[in-house]
């Protein structure tokens, strides 16, 4: 399988999102709205499949750090300035209930 560069995985989120935003509600939503909405879907998504989105994460974490050195430091970084969305990110992503509530990851 051929290496994904990331500006090819960047152009793949951004359709995705795209997606979103053309919906009926999406274009009322902002872009971190519209990311809030297709994470709560991949959450249920998970659910009702029996995959494990945590265990996902982790994986996809660890992959874009092998794909593009020094990704751990900006998400270092970027973990350091959000603390508390992160945090809010892990309670909510592990729990369907809350996954969708108002207030969760990406809040606008």
């Amino acid at each position: 399988m051929a290496a994904v560069g990331s500006g090819e995985r960047v152009a793949r989120a951004e359709e995705a999102l795209r997606v979103y935003g053309l919906s009926e509600e999406g274009w009322r939503r902002s872009p971190s709205g519209n990311l809030r909405e297709l994470l709560t879907d991949l959450l249920q998504w998970c659910d009702a499949t029996q995959h494990g989105f945590e265990r996902a994460l982790v994986a996809a974490r660890a992959q874009r750090e092998a794909e593009s050195p020094g990704a751990a430091e900006v998400a270092e970084v970027a973990g350091a300035a959000g603390g508390a969305i992160g945090a809010a990110g892990t309670e909510s992503a592990g729990s369907a209930g809350s996954a969708g509530s108002p207030g969760g990851v990406g809040s606008a």
